[in-house]
């Protein structure tokens, strides 16, 4: 028996839509550390308005924090492939890993987003 969880381009659109808020913060916001100030600049009233820099809670802060999650967890789903076959003496299991690169590209970007975030939480915190 075979079990696959998710189609692979759903996951991979998806895991996109789910990530590309918290890259793109994350990604201004380092531009803005460093003296370039435009993208940080034309961004900030959409943000102010989507509640990015009020506290947590139903706003575009749970996007940014648990969004890159979602995506990994979705495209891990969808390139993981679970086989069994039992007979009367034995049971055979494989996990399979599919070489899905749009799959792998999000689950790397969805990595570095939630590595950059707990980097600057410990930055902050850690003084």
């Amino acid at each position: 028996m075979k079990v696959s969880f998710l189609k692979s381009n759903l996951s991979a659109v998806a895991g996109l839509l789910l990530t590309l808020p918290g890259a793109y913060f994350f990604f201004i916001n380092f531009l803005n550390e460093f003296g370039i100030h435009g993208l940080y600049n034309a961004a900030q009233p959409l943000l102010n308005s989507l509640g990015a820099y009020e506290s947590f809670g139903w706003n575009i802060n749970l996007l940014i924090v648990f969004g890159p999650v979602i995506a990994i967890l979705l495209n891990m789903a969808s390139t993981l492939r679970f086989e069994w076959i039992t007979d009367r003496t034995f049971i055979d299991v494989h996990l399979r890993i599919q070489r899905r690169w749009p799959n792998w590209i999000i689950i790397g970007l969805g990595g570095i987003c939630i590595m950059t975030l707990f980097i600057y939480l410990a930055g902050e915190n850690c003084r």
